[in-house]
């Protein structure tokens, strides 16, 4: 695991470095971006998941959890959690936005992009930081639409593994 965090005096916690991951379910399935709907597939070689970008979130201060952006496409499609006019249940979904504008727009702004990475054993959830309780989800079978979910259980994977590289932001369009 890569430490996203640098501690300065005084409890400030800053971004050292961007990284990138491919983010897998307790079923091994990994994230994949399938036109504009993220699924979670069969790790089939040689295809691998999709590139995650991750950034710290410098709005943010929760202590629950690490709160970061992710974002695929190099870096100019950033998942986010928000509430539908027709629903009062929330859906993941992309939004054309930099990743590294992202900590440039203020907290308000950027709350629907944030999601709190926690450690639960060996694994991490991700739950949206705009809407408290909802977490990124995958379902047993294959080839289905990633969700949120406040109904944890058997039928809802909501622990993922991430498997990291150091990216240069360069490597991020700007």
């Amino acid at each position: 695991m890569h430490n996203l965090w640098h501690c300065f005096p005084g409890s400030q916690l800053k971004s050292i470095t961007s990284q990138k991951y491919c983010i897998r379910d307790t079923n091994q399935q990994v994230l994949v971006l399938q036109g504009s709907i993220l699924v979670a597939a069969p790790d089939k070689l040689p295809k691998t998941g999709e590139t995650f970008y991750v950034l710290v979130s410098t709005h943010t201060k929760i202590a629950e959890g690490n709160p970061i952006f992710l974002a695929v496409s190099k870096g100019e499609l950033c998942l986010c959690c928000e509430k539908q006019k027709r629903s009062q249940h929330p859906i993941a979904c992309f939004k054309k936005t930099n990743i590294k504008e992202l900590n440039a727009l203020g907290k308000k702004e950027s709350l629907s992009f944030t999601f709190l990475k926690q450690e639960a054993g060996s694994y991490f959830t991700l739950e949206s930081a705009a809407n408290r309780g909802y977490f990124i989800f995958t379902y047993n079978t294959p080839s289905q639409p990633v969700g949120v979910t406040k109904e944890i259980g058997k039928e809802k994977n909501t622990h993922f593994s991430f498997e990291a590289a150091n990216v240069d932001l360069k490597e991020v369009k700007s």
